[in-house]
């Protein structure tokens, strides 16, 4: 990988201690918590209750924990099939860089699956990596403060979607932040954008109008809140989502709307969200995603 020999970054690997989530024991517990006390008791048909829900406890902890706390058992795991591709494991690797006033803290992700898809967004978290520190490597300067910080999180990793949200914030006279979110489509292996989902541009409008509505309502119960919607100035206004907005899916299966810092509002008001119920958009959406 290119960025890995770009000269100017110090490869500060460092061995480190990583820390579980922290509803790791929760998850645990809470599932463990749920087996029947009286094992012994138990009749066959309760033994074998008990015994699945004590292998589905493990396999939470087996596929979907350990992989995205450790980085030697996400790498050790590589060899095992998993059937339906549910499991993606994530392996994080850092570089940092600090020289006078000027920082460079990198978290790229990588995607250990060998699917096509995988591949796909790695060679592009590479590419925008590579920009990001050929960016950082122009402007550095000991004398002036720069901060450049990427971090990533792992959004969604059901059967059907998986969810990687890059998040870029950068400071110098001012602050700015940024976001890149890969959605997989696991049944079909590909990515796909906002537009993708839907039978056509109509649930542009829609979704438009629900979002002004969002910030109207937000700014009238409470004056602090500012959205650039119904200015005098009209240049300012927010028009509309783009086919490749980015987005995710909330718990209840909505699409969440997200805008960078400056996009739609005032840097106080950092980077809005607006989670759209599905009555809004379900007619526009194609079959596959209804």
């Amino acid at each position: 990988m290119k960025f890995l020999q770009d000269m100017n970054i110090k490869k500060a690997v460092k061995s480190e201690k990583v820390k579980a989530p922290d509803n790791f024991s929760k998850i645990i517990d809470e599932t463990l918590n749920g087996l029947e006390d009286n094992y012994r008791g138990a009749n066959k048909k309760t033994a074998f209750r008990i015994t699945f829900k004590f292998a589905s406890a493990m396999t939470v902890l087996v596929l979907l924990i350990l992989p995205n706390i450790s980085n030697d058992i996400s790498y050790a795991m590589q060899g095992i099939p998993v059937v339906g591709n549910i499991v993606k494991a994530i392996t994080i690797r850092r570089y940092f860089e600090k020289e006078g006033k000027s920082e460079l803290d990198i978290e790229i992700p990588v995607i250990e699956d060998e699917d096509k898809t995988s591949q796909i967004v790695n060679d592009d978290v590479n590419e925008l990596t590579q920009r990001i520190i050929d960016m950082y490597n122009e402007e550095k300067d000991p004398e002036n403060h720069l901060s450049v910080k990427l971090e990533s999180e792992v959004l969604e990793n059901s059967e059907d979607w998986f969810t990687l949200k890059l998040e870029l914030s950068e400071v110098r006279a001012g602050s700015n932040i940024r976001y890149k979110i890969y959605h997989v489509d696991k049944k079909k292996d590909k990515i796909i954008t906002l537009a993708e989902l839907f039978v056509s541009d109509d649930f542009k409008e829609s979704i438009n109008n629900e979002i002004k509505k969002q910030m109207l309502s937000r700014m009238t119960e409470d004056e602090s809140v500012v959205y650039w919607v119904n200015n005098k100035i009209e240049d300012w206004n927010f028009k509309t989502i783009e086919e490749n907005q980015e987005f995710y899916f909330s718990e209840d299966g909505n699409i969440v709307i997200v805008f960078d810092k400056y996009e739609v509002a005032p840097g106080a008001m950092g980077t809005p969200e607006f989670e759209i119920d599905k009555e809004v958009y379900k007619m526009f959406l194609k079959e596959e995603y209804k």
